[in-house]
């Protein structure tokens, strides 16, 4: 199998120096879990933007079944981008740190740092912290590495017959992964196997998110190796399509898949919600079962008088797929006002 994707290995490397247009990002993330349901991580992300290069902002979540959540968001000092042979293979800041060990073939993430201590329920209730930057904020010691080998080519954004679009001017890509590791939190080490999805964009400038009304991005890997991925951003409100693109993987091929019965976040629910739905490629109809397992939120950003960015549900979910069972990402995001009483 090409796990590039027939894709230049250059490309996975990260930006070296700090680029002419200050709008210019790039960005690594990754979602991680454990193949036990122990705990997951949904997003773990390092974000550079050409404006202010010397700067990253770090994003992760660490969740368990109980409820429990250790974050972090706030911004850092940037890692040096070289790796020890000189290549520009790291994008990191503060604590968080993703290297390109063998592009589209191998990446490691380490953490090692504090992580601030909050629940799904106080995120629910819009009481939780989001970062150490609180001053009252309870924290704990967390160490995190997970040696990441991925199992499937890369999916590039806008490669797979799309509907409507996505960031104008973003290169992004993902790709699914077999994972490996240890997490060490209240002083125990545990040792993990699992899977995760990583991320890599460059370029694309943000839109304002006045013509966004949320999103529903979903993926998973099974023990067979089939995987799928897709992302649908939600209609506008006159039913326009704004964007959607997705592929069922059969083990040797990506195939543009189409899906029905997106689950959207209508209600927000820390566990055991249904998420399923379908995929219709040549190959036929894929009908997934879902269910969320593990979920962190974050409430309603104010971005102005009368813009918003909706409530954000970022979790593992367990997936079913014709007898085969394995945990997955899930990501969605939906206006309030459309969300049921």
């Amino acid at each position: 199998m090409d796990l590039t994707g027939g894709m230049d290995p250059a490309t996975d490397f990260v930006t070296a120096a700090a680029p002419a247009d200050p709008t210019r990002r790039e960005g690594a993330s990754m979602w991680i879990w454990d193949d036990a349901g122990r705990f997951g991580m949904p997003r773990m992300a390092v974000e550079a933007v050409g404006a202010t290069w010397e700067t990253r902002t770090v994003m992760f979540n660490v969740a368990f079944p109980d409820g429990r959540v250790l974050v972090s968001w706030g911004n850092e000092p940037a890692h040096p981008p070289e790796g020890s042979d000189g290549l520009p293979r790291v994008l990191g800041g503060g604590s968080l740190r993703l290297e390109c060990i063998d592009p589209y073939h191998y990446w490691r993430l380490t953490f090692d740092g504090a992580a601030v201590e909050t629940t799904v329920e106080d995120q629910l209730a819009g009481r939780s912290p989001r970062g150490p930057a609180v001053d009252d904020a309870p924290t704990t010691d967390l160490f995190i590495e997970v040696h990441a080998r991925m199992a499937v080519p890369p999916w590039t954004q806008g490669s797979l017959e799309p509907a409507g679009q996505f960031v104008v001017g973003e290169q992004r890509f993902e790709q699914l992964f077999s994972a490996d590791g240890v997490v060490r939190v209240d002083g125990t080490e545990t040792a993990f196997a699992g899977s995760g999805l990583r991320i890599h964009r460059k370029g694309g400038n943000r839109s304002d998110y006045s013509d966004w009304f949320g999103h529903c991005w979903q993926s998973a890997r099974f023990p067979s190796g089939r995987a799928f991925g897709y992302i649908h951003y939600a209609p506008r409100p006159d039913g326009s399509v704004k964007y959607c693109e997705g592929y069922v993987f059969d083990g040797d091929d990506l195939i543009p898949a189409r899906v029905d019965g997106t689950p959207w976040m209508t209600r927000m629910t820390p566990s055991g919600q249904d998420a399923s739905f379908a995929l219709e490629s040549e190959r036929g109809r894929a009908d997934i079962e879902v269910e969320t397992s593990i979920s962190t939120f974050v409430p309603e950003i104010k971005l102005g008088e009368d813009l918003s960015f909706p409530p954000l549900q970022q979790g593992i979910a367990r997936y079913r797929w014709d007898g085969e069972e394995a945990y997955g990402m899930i990501e969605r995001s939906y206006p309030v006002r459309m969300m049921e009483s």
